[in-house]
Formats: C-alpha cells, sequence, structure tokens
C-alpha cells in the first residue's frame, strides 16, 4: 500500500537555553510568542535595544504600508518591510515618543510615524497591530477605510478549561467582526507566525506557512505578495469566514508552552498528490464551485508546483480513477 505525506507538519524546534533572569525571559516571551499565542501589546516600547543607524535604502522601492500600534509586533514587523523597500508609516497615540523615533529610525529612510488615523489615510495597506480585545473598535477609530487593504492579526479569545487546557471558543474571528462593520473596507486575516521569521526567515532552515484568508480575492494576493516578500510562504485559505481555523491552531501551538516543555512548533505546508490530477474533486465529493473561481488570487510561489504529468510519473500505478457516487 503506498504511504502518503502529510499535507500539514509541524515542525519542531527545541532550544536549550541558560536560565536567564526574570527581564530577559519577560523579553524572549514577548519576541517569541506575541504573534499566534496571544495579542501583540499596544504601543509599548519594543526590547530594549541600542538603535541602529538607519538602513541603506533598497533597491527596489515597493508600496507604503500603515502599521497601527508600535509595540513588539510593530517592531519586528516595520523593519522588516522597510527593509524589504516598503515605506512604513506607523500609527501610534504618542508619535514623537522616544522609543517611536527610534523604530521609525530602525524602518527604512522614508518610514515615519504619526496618529493612527493620519496613518491610516495615507496608505493603501493598513495592519492593526494591537491587542484582539480591541481590534474591532480601534478599526472604527481610523477614518474612512473605504477600498483599503485593512489586516487582521489577531487571534481568538482565551478562555481556560476545566483541564487546564484552552476552550475552542471562537465562533467568529474578528476579522469576520470587522468585515461586517465595515463592508466598504477588504478585510485579510492571516495567521501570524512566530515573529522571529521576520527576523530570519530561515533561522530553522524551513520558512513558515503563513494562512491568508480574506472575502476579497485581490486583497489576499496584495497580502500574500507582502508576506512573500519577508520571506514566509503565504497559503491562500479563501474567505475570511476560514480565519476561525486559525485560531484552532493557535492553540494547538500553545500546548508545549502549558506544558513546559522547552519546544516550539510551526505549521508549515508541504505539496503533496493533488486529487485534482486523478479526478474532479467538486463532482466527486459533492463540494461547491466557488464563485471567485474566474478570479482566483495568485499567490507567489518560490519554485512551481508540480505538474500532473510530474506527479503520474512519480507515483505507482493506482487504477481507474474513482466515480462519483
Amino acid at each position: 500500500m503506498m504511504r502518503r505525506r502529510p499535507l500539514i507538519t509541524l515542525q519542531r524546534h527545541t532550544f536549550h537555553m541558560p536560565q536567564p533572569t526574570r527581564a530577559r525571559q519577560i523579553i524572549a516571551a514577548a519576541l517569541l510568542v506575541a504573534s499566534a499565542c496571544g495579542s501583540p501589546p499596544a504601543d509599548k516600547a519594543p526590547a530594549e535595544q541600542t538603535p541602529a543607524a538607519t538602513p541603506p535604502a533598497p533597491t527596489v522601492e515597493k508600496g507604503v504600508v500603515a502599521i497601527i500600534g508600535t509595540g513588539t509586533l510593530a517592531g519586528a514587523l516595520g523593519p522588516a518591510l522597510g527593509a524589504q523597500g516598503y515605506r512604513v508609516i506607523y500609527g501610534s497615540r504618542d508619535p514623537n515618543r522616544e522609543t517611536v523615533r527610534a523604530l521609525v529610525q530602525r524602518s527604512g529612510p522614508k518610514a515615519s510615524a504619526v496618529t493612527q488615523p493620519e496613518a491610516a489615510a495615507q496608505a493603501p495597506v493598513v495592519v492593526l497591530a494591537v491587542p484582539g480585545e480591541v481590534v474591532v473598535d480601534v478599526a472604527g477609530t481610523l477614518g474612512d477605510l473605504s477600498g483599503k487593504v485593512v489586516i487582521d492579526v489577531s487571534g481568538g479569545e482565551k478562555k481556560v478549561a476545566a483541564d487546564g487546557y484552552q476552550e475552542l471558543t471562537s465562533d467568529s474571528a474578528r476579522a469576520e467582526l470587522i468585515q461586517a462593520r465595515h463592508p466598504t473596507i477588504r478585510v485579510v486575516r492571516i495567521n501570524l507566525p512566530n515573529i522571529v521569521y521576520f527576523m530570519d526567515p530561515l533561522l530553522t532552515k524551513t520558512r513558515a506557512t503563513v494562512f491568508v484568508a480574506g472575502n476579497d480575492p485581490k486583497a489576499r494576493e496584495t497580502v500574500a505578495n507582502m508576506l512573500f516578500d519577508l520571506g514566509v510562504d503565504p497559503w491562500d485559505s479563501g474567505p475570511v469566514r476560514f480565519a476561525r481555523l486559525f485560531d484552532a491552531f493557535n492553540t494547538l501551538a500553545n500546548i508545549p508552552g502549558q506544558q513546559r516543555r522547552p519546544e516550539g512548533y510551526q505549521v508549515v505546508m508541504m505539496p503533496t498528490v493533488p486529487f485534482s490530477c486523478f479526478f474532479d474533486m467538486v463532482q466527486f465529493f459533492g463540494f461547491g464551485e466557488p464563485t471567485e473561481l474566474k478570479q482566483l488570487p495568485k499567490f507567489p510561489r518560490r519554485e512551481p508546483a508540480p505538474t500532473c504529468e510530474e506527479w503520474m510519473r512519480r507515483l505507482p500505478p493506482m487504477g481507474a480513477p474513482p466515480q462519483a457516487l
């Protein structure tokens, strides 16, 4: 019997580190798990570090991105975008604060910081890098966002069950709530990877997979290209309601930490044999046909996907394809 490789793998990272001081523990925890395992702090200074000189301008200039918030996530994402040629505009409640100015300095020669509504007004893409508890309300304070791509990175609600593990509580993701309240904006939810991948995409020798969900195919494509530039691999996750599944993955990612094991896991999607090379999945399984089929987003790839002919060559004979019931 042919053994099939799984479609989804959880890459394991085991760390053996000397016992840090309490302050270092807090900083490390914020940098390592502030993404999928929780919400990024709002307008708090990133981990203390000596401000670097303004990085050299990249050879290719790309689009403008507003990042609402200047906390831990913004402190990793903004400089990474700046290094790839994006002009970053931070939206802060106090844009003149010293730590915000230092963050701007690290984010490229054209980076700036203004108030949150001003930042959102100046960019076609807006990243909501604020705590999940307030992200829906903050989206409503940014002025007219009609037509803009608004990226939500917040996780779901956290509730503890009787056994100490988390409950699966997300009946609707926060991105869905934002989209429902503001139907003229194009909300995209991403399953934020461990933010160290924005600093070093090949830290573990394998690129992280980032799920991208949104009702607008072109908005998903825009976000996919931005993530690709950052060195991670975007994966088309369909409409925004499927963001609910992201929160389930994040709950699984929290388990090693709850068990106090020195391990971390990152979702990595790898190519596997596509059923569509052998039979029509829509017809065979009775799936519906997506209404966006003629305008599917074009996600970038680092290498071409194997063709059906290549899969046929690799696989042993499997007999006639299955017939629809």
